[in-house]
């Protein structure tokens, strides 16, 4: 007799296991992954730090040249003073508010403060409100730092040092410069903010 050979059938389903596997494998390559890198990309985009970042803001560069110049002498109006603290509070929610942190509380305090120093010169009380001001002033300048500019920690550090040693037991025309020390050391580190 002959001999009848018989094929069998070959499977189908390897086949198919294999190509779910391909079309599983392909569609993780875009779907899944492509989302993580979105999320990678949006996490790097936004700065950790702005140190980078220059806003070039207007009010800080006036505060700053208004300290630099340092023209006006301080008098028994302590205008320079008074001046030197309403533009360092005007810098300072300028600079905030190009970084979203909300201060308004504590320069209104700092505000009130800052007007005591010109409503009688007479007061032997002027460097207790200015010392008053400048550690609010260094607090917040403080914060910002810490939450926009981790990289000037030194020098909110010099700022706050500078506030501290404004003396409040001495006059404020006998430490002229320990104040306008605090006012250059905050000049410089809004300067590196902005």
């Amino acid at each position: 007799m002959a001999e009848i050979k018989i094929e069998k059938k070959k499977a189908v389903w390897p086949w198919l296991l294999l190509a779910l596997g391909v079309i599983a494998l392909l569609a993780y390559l875009f779907w899944f992954r492509g989302k993580d890198e979105n999320v990678s990309v949006a996490e790097t985009s936004e700065p950790s730090e702005l140190i980078n970042v220059h806003e070039k803001n207007a009010t800080v560069a006036g505060y700053v040249s208004f300290v630099q110049a340092d023209t006006a002498t301080m008098t028994l109006d302590h205008g320079f003073s008074n001046a030197a603290l309403s533009k360092l509070i005007d810098a300072t929610k300028a600079m905030a508010a190009e970084i979203g942190i909300d201060v308004k509380g504590d320069l209104d305090k700092a505000k009130e403060y800052a007007d005591a120093i010109t409503t009688d010169p007479m007061v032997t009380t002027h460097a207790d409100n200015i010392k008053n001001a400048g550690n609010i002033l260094a607090g917040v300048l403080q914060n910002m730092q810490q939450a926009k500019y981790p990289s000037l920690a030194t020098e909110a550090a010099e700022v706050a040092a500078a506030a501290g040693a404004v003396n409040p037991q001495t006059l404020t025309l006998n430490q002229r410069n320990a104040v306008k020390t605090f006012f250059g050391k905050a000049a410089d580190l809004l300067t590196k903010m902005n």
